[in-house]
């Protein structure tokens, strides 16, 4: 639940800085201040079961329910500017706040969100993108490997991305890109708040029977490279083939309870992939692409096996209208981690991700949009602690409200629903259900 509650607050500081540059697109000023209020509800912020029972050593069962929702308050401080120099365009975006929770104030944080780059272009064919991007959000507890636990996520990341071009990529036939990605994610949980799950004593053996953190860090980092050529090979299709190299790296850091004490764990690892990409943008509205790829990624660590296989995704984006903009998009991909490991060698392995996604925007009328979303995913795990498949769905509804020139409201409602096969005590791992809703009003100056 955690999750969901902190995860709402870096929701809304994101979605507002998002919205933020496009609430003055009419005006002059290259710059803009603004400042937002949203008040939500979460029925299930920590994603967890309706109930958990543990089974004691000494026998019989423990059942725990934790009060899991919540209503949510994020007041934000919107800055940004987007200023054209000459061939150039240097642009940047900050949010930043506080988000509290009416049940769960160990939740209760700041939050902040940046982004800055700039776009830049040569006479001498040569373009490209520099952008930073940083901030400070609630962690998601839907994560598998986060431990159970209803303390505080606190997560941080950074992300520089460049990207360089060699040739006109509206008017030549072939043209390069290469490009450079570096990520960081820290997570950082502190359970001295949280619901006291105690640690059970095996009357035999004198061993703990469930060993709970009392805190937990992790550090995820990555390097990306990539290389690629591109060929049109028409005025609507393009075809292209590239290589991506990454190197990765996960520590992680629990405290235990009891007995006291640490446990850390490092898994580095590499990976190496082969693309195939195809784009097809015709005059009638039609967008569509695919990429085919084969990857290997090979583990320093012995005791984890080295993993290889194919992946691919197809999108299909429809525009039929200027107030019609829809897109479905399938992926199947044998390495989806969007998260490192609590144990980051007991969280590798050879998994398996099939994806459905489709997003649809409707301008209902000049000052009135609908957003529409659903996506199910199938994740198969098979690592240390064994193989189980989680399904997750999710829906959501929003709708926004220029009621002003420089004021914007909206509401949103929202549905997550996860079956999973799994039968452990990770909370990240759980069957869960979850309703969230939530509605903004934003005021822009320039």
């Amino acid at each position: 639940m955690p999750d969901t509650k902190r995860h709402c607050g870096r929701c809304a500081a994101a979605l507002f800085v998002m919205l933020a540059p496009l609430a003055g697109h009419a005006q002059t000023s290259p710059y803009y201040l603004g400042v937002s209020q949203t008040f939500g509800y979460d029925s299930n912020i920590f994603r967890l079961p309706d109930r958990t029972e543990v089974q004691q050593p000494g026998g019989g069962v423990t059942v725990i329910e934790p009060e899991s929702s919540g209503l949510i308050s994020t007041t934000l401080l919107l800055a940004g500017m987007d200023q054209p120099i000459g061939r150039q365009r240097v642009y940047g975006n900050l949010s930043a706040g506080y988000s509290s929770y009416s049940n769960q104030s160990q939740l209760n944080s700041p939050t902040y969100a940046l982004t800055a780059g700039v776009d830049w272009d040569t006479v001498n064919k040569l373009s490209g993108n520099a952008e930073f991007t940083s901030g400070l959000r609630l962690g998601s507890y839907g994560d598998r490997d986060v431990p159970t636990g209803l303390g505080d996520n606190e997560e941080t990341y950074n992300r520089l991305q460049l990207l360089g071009r060699l040739g006109d990529w509206e008017r030549s036939r072939f043209w390069l890109e290469a490009g450079y990605v570096f990520d960081q994610v820290r997570n950082d949980i502190d359970f001295e708040r949280a619901v006291p799950f105690r640690v059970e004593t095996d009357p035999v053996t004198g061993a703990p029977f469930l060993r709970f953190t009392d805190g937990y860090k992790r550090d995820d980092r990555s390097s990306a490279f990539t290389l690629g050529v591109r060929h049109r090979w028409s005025g609507a299709l393009v075809l292209g083939a590239g290589v991506r190299t990454e190197s990765r790296s996960e520590e992680v850091e629990s405290r235990l309870i009891d007995p006291a004490g640490s446990v850390s764990s490092t898994l580095d690892s590499r990976r190496n992939d082969f693309d195939l990409f195809a784009n097809l943008n015709s005059s009638d509205g039609n967008d569509v692409s695919a990429r085919l790829s084969y990857g290997n990624r090979d583990y320093d660590d012995p005791g984890v096996l080295d993993t290889s296989g194919w992946s691919g995704s197809l999108r299909w984006g429809w525009r039929p209208t200027a107030k019609v903009d829809s897109s479905l998009r399938l992926l199947y991909d044998t390495e989806d981690r969007e998260e490192g490991g609590a144990s980051a060698a007991s969280s590798a392995g050879d998994d398996e991700t099939l994806a459905v996604e489709w997003r649809l925007r409707y301008e209902i009328s000049a000052k009135l949009a609908a957003d529409v979303s659903a996506s199910w995913y199938r994740r198969d795990y098979d690592d240390a602690r064994g193989g189980y498949t989680d399904d997750d769905t999710s829906f959501r509804l929003a709708l926004s409200w220029a009621a002003l020139r420089n004021t914007t409201v909206g509401c949103a409602l929202g549905f997550d629903r996860r079956d999973s096969s799994y039968q452990g005590p990770l909370s990240g791992r759980s069957s869960y259900d979850a309703i969230t809703t939530s509605c903004y009003a934003q005021v822009m100056l320039r």
